[in-house]
């Protein structure tokens, strides 16, 4: 799955349940072990206490022999649970810090991955690597250029795309900021292939 997927279901509404549905729950049943072993232990003594005089052994006398392995059970289950959400969170931070290690926030990902025309912003940045004016880059991408301004003015608004004062029409070149963000995308696709070859 590529890392653009991983930051997208990480921010997810259903992510966000899973992992607050397991921290919930690994509390919850930990919890309820904890209070069930404190409730053994004092019917265990009150057991040891009225086998003492008659000389039974407590141990034959100890009721619930199948409670500690269900007390097990349920704190395995907590403990993994548990895990598995603190795990989750842990995974959520990790995948947002690959986004955003070079300052780019959610709403720039958004905008070039996951909104309508992500792909096609894509191409733009791509292609302003050399300055271009929107007729040039229209021509380049085969769009109309209305459809390449208004993509152009959502990158610009962001700061991926600076404008180039000269004659003629005013045209547009990656920003700093465009270029690290370009790096990234590019990126990412290297670590997808290499991971398609591999895995």
């Amino acid at each position: 799955m590529r890392v653009e997927r991983w930051i997208d279901a990480v921010h997810a509404k259903p992510y966000t349940a899973a992992w607050i549905i397991l921290l919930l729950a690994g509390f919850v049943l930990i919890a309820g072990w904890t209070v069930g072993i404190a409730t053994f232990r004092e019917a265990s003594e009150v057991t040891v206490q009225r086998a003492a005089p008659g000389g039974v052994s407590p141990q034959s006398e100890t009721p619930g022999a199948a409670v500690p392995v269900g007390a097990t059970l349920q704190l395995a289950l907590g403990v993994t649970a548990l895990s598995g959400g603190l795990g989750m969170l842990a995974f959520k931070g990790y995948v947002r810090r690959v986004w955003s290690r070079n300052y780019f926030d959610y709403d720039v990902f958004r905008l070039v991955v996951r909104m309508r025309g992500a792909a096609t912003r894509q191409r733009i940045l791509r292609q302003l690597q050399q300055p271009m004016n929107r007729h040039q880059l229209a021509r380049e991408l085969g769009m109309d250029w209305k459809s390449v301004d208004r993509h152009v003015e959502l990158l610009m608004r962001h700061g991926l795309l600076e404008p180039v004062e000269g004659s003629g029409e005013r045209a547009y070149r990656l920003s700093e900021r465009g270029r690290k963000l370009l790096e990234l995308l590019e990126e990412v696709e290297e670590l997808e292939r290499e991971r398609q070859r591999f895995g």
